[in-house]
């Protein structure tokens, strides 16, 4: 079965929360609203079903966090991360009323996890909250970023590899034929890399070689990720989003140049270096990123080369989509189904 194409979304206005085109459908369209519960950041963004198994996107939301890094000694979430999430989880609750939201999908990734408390995590945001949130595994995260990428890609790509670089995580996976064949997920991400790694202004060659070798390290033990020498890598994740837009700007080009942005191999490794030669300010104003994608850009983009060299790719291809275009097809799809099978079609 070929997925339908959808249109583009681009990132650059995730801070502003922005409003996509007029808001002038019917109030009984179905809307859904998917919440992203990452290490970094968490996001919100309303779809609106269409009757050809397509979407779009209504309304985007985004609060910059820091879940995870502050774990007591028995691996637990702290308390005071736990908090955080909840008034933003009432925010979003809002923004999911007042614009017709029918259903809300809420989800959380490696942050949540990888927390030794994470049962107790989610029975106190849906106490507090109302919404009941779902812990993805590794496995999940990568099928339903699968999901939503594979539809807005070229036509002429029918066989590749996935990677979605996250703050506390990366998943990898193959796919030929619009079919998943192998995924993993690796508990290395950007934020986590950075602390474990040298923090904010302390990138140096030991430090870079040493997060090289760990992420070449846990790739080994998947024979698949080496099999398959010369395909494109289709990457997603606000880091490598954020990588796309500054060659963009650098190669002049003021509006997006289309999903996915082509990204050569050359220059994968030009950032590599330039970033981690660079302090946190520097960074900055240099590449004009905002300080919380500034103090991890560096280890997600090492993440990134290093899985660029060892799978041996051949182009990156920097997506818009990801996990909540997945879990949106998903539930849309699962919803329509259902809907046939009642009119006994």
């Amino acid at each position: 079965m070929t997925l339908p194409k959808e249109e583009l979304v681009n990132d650059d206005d995730y801070n502003q929360g922005c409003v996509h085109g007029e808001d002038t459908m019917s109030d009984n369209r179905n809307r859904l609203g998917v919440i992203d519960i990452g290490s970094n950041s968490i996001r919100l963004i309303i779809y609106e079903a269409g009757s050809d198994r397509t979407s779009r996107m209504v309304h985007k939301a985004k609060e910059t966090v820091r879940l995870g890094v502050r774990r007591d000694e028995n691996g637990n979430m702290s308390e005071q991360d736990i908090w955080t999430v909840i008034p933003i989880l009432h925010k979003f609750k809002d923004i999911c009323k007042a614009n017709r939201a029918t259903q809300i999908r809420a989800v959380a990734t490696a942050a949540v996890r990888q927390s030794n408390n994470t049962q107790d995590i989610i029975a106190r945001w849906e106490e507090e909250t109302g919404i009941a949130v779902q812990v993805l595994s590794g496995e999940e995260e990568a099928y339903y970023g699968f999901l939503g990428v594979t539809r807005s890609l070229p036509a002429h790509i029918h066989e590749g590899f996935i990677v979605d670089i996250g703050g506390g995580s990366t998943e990898i996976s193959y796919f030929r034929h619009e079919e998943l064949l192998h995924s993993t997920s690796l508990p290395c991400g950007a934020v986590n890399m950075t602390m474990q790694n040298g923090g904010r202004d302390t990138w140096n060659e030991e430090s870079r070689q040493r997060l090289a070798g760990k992420i070449s390290g846990q790739l080994q033990d998947y024979p698949w990720t080496a099999d398959h020498a010369g395909l494109p890598l289709i990457g997603l994740g606000g880091g490598i989003r954020a990588l796309a837009r500054m060659e963009r700007e650098r190669r002049h080009q003021l509006k997006p140049a289309g999903d996915p942005f082509p990204i050569e191999a050359d220059t994968i490794r030009f950032y590599a270096d330039a970033l981690a030669g660079l302090n946190l300010e520097e960074r900055i104003h240099q590449f004009d990123l905002a300080a919380d994608r500034a103090d991890i850009i560096v280890a997600g983009t090492m993440i990134l080369s290093t899985v660029f060299e060892h799978m041996q790719c051949s182009v990156l291809l920097a997506s818009w989509r990801g996990l909540s275009d997945g879990l949106a097809h998903h539930t849309f799809n699962i919803a329509q189904t259902t809907q046939r099978q009642m009119n006994g079609q």
